[in-house]
């Protein structure tokens, strides 16, 4: 038996009567067990819906060009941006605009009818309360 067999053999047998360390894997079991159950774990992990077709626009021919574009010029843009005397400038005045303008706006009732016009309508019940809306009621009964 070499020397590292004897050292894993060692440190095994002394974890293995260790109440701490039962006590920390049983901890990680149940929590293991909590996150594998919960609805997030399960949204996640879920097969995705075969119906569903996803389109990678990088590879239409309308789309593409402009992403490719986009992807090569964004990196320079952002350091000359960083390098120039307009970006903390235009940073200050639109903090100034933001704080002096848009924040008394808010406490406006104009302000709260945009946002309730603005804001996007509850999904159809139906959408809520699909397979995995059911599944979660099956498990917090068992």
């Amino acid at each position: 038996m070499s020397p590292i067999e004897a050292v894993g053999k060692k440190v095994s047998a002394i974890s293995d009567g260790s109440k701490v360390i039962s006590a920390g894997r049983a901890v990680s079991a149940r929590t293991g067990e909590f996150v594998r159950k919960s609805y997030c774990y399960r949204w996640l992990t879920k097969e995705p819906d075969p119906e569903v077709i996803i389109i990678d626009l990088r590879e239409t021919y309308a789309v593409g060009p402009f992403i490719a574009l986009m992807d090569r010029l964004i990196p320079h843009i952002k350091d000359a941006w960083r390098h120039s005397k307009v970006g903390p400038v235009t940073r200050r005045v639109f903090e100034r605009v933001a704080s002096d303008v848009f924040d008394p706006l808010s406490e406006t009732q104009g302000y709260e009818l945009a946002v309730a016009v603005l804001t996007p309508p509850e999904p159809p019940e139906e959408t809520r309360t699909g397979d995995d809306e059911s599944e979660s009621t099956k498990d917090n009964s068992s």
